[in-house]
């Protein structure tokens, strides 16, 4: 079913070409095009001023000017057509359609295999492992300095960090640390722009 369906899409994709073979004699060349579109000019030049939206100087200028122009298009020569291209377009028609259906062929297309679900579940548990190592050495790190230090301020807002990653989102415990942490931050020190955005995303989440 899929195959008639794509059939159907392929024909559909390609029947504005397979019209141009149908439209023989109906394309208008470069001279005749210029010439149809300067003389809609002046109609509607003529419009405008028995309408009043411009005044007889403008008129007679404006006309002058397109009636110059349509003068040089009239000058204007086009090369024969010969036709070559519509073995071009022939092609095209047969073969665009014929190599989208190859895609679809086995064994066109290379096997990427997928990671396997026990091996990514095995790196997950080796990330929330290192983790939660880094979380303790942190809380030992902590227990031993001034809470009020910038070296305590750095020790604060990685702790919130890793809570934050581990928890896959801000927990209340993270958002205390995060605002202790800035508030002894030095107003150079690495650590304080990690604080504000991370304290500017737990006010959007109220």
């Amino acid at each position: 079913m899929i195959w008639i369906l794509m059939a159907v899409l392929a024909v559909a994709l390609m029947l504005p070409l397979l019209l141009v073979f149908r439209s023989r004699g109906r394309v208008k060349n470069r001279r005749e095009t210029a010439m149809n579109l300067h003389r809609a000019q002046l109609d509607e030049l003529t419009r405008d001023l028995e309408d009043g939206r411009i005044g007889a100087p403008e008129y007679a200028g404006a006309k002058l000017e397109v009636e110059r122009r349509l003068l040089a298009a009239d000058t204007l020569s086009e090369p024969e057509t010969t036709g070559n291209a519509k073995w071009l377009l022939v092609a095209v028609v047969v073969l665009v359609p014929l190599m989208a259906f190859m895609l679809y062929l086995p064994g066109s297309t290379p096997d990427v295999p997928s990671e396997p679900h026990a091996a990514w579940m095995i790196k997950q548990q080796q990330a929330q492992a290192q983790i939660t190592t880094l979380i303790t050495e942190l809380r030992v790190r902590l227990a031993n300095l001034d809470p009020n230090s910038p070296e305590a301020s750095e020790g604060q807002a990685y702790l919130a960090e890793a809570l934050a990653e581990q928890a896959g989102q801000l927990t209340p415990e993270s958002i205390a640390l995060f605002k202790q942490s800035i508030a002894n931050a030095p107003p150079n020190a690495s650590w304080r722009a990690l604080d504000e955005q991370r304290l500017v995303q737990a006010a959007a989440q109220r």
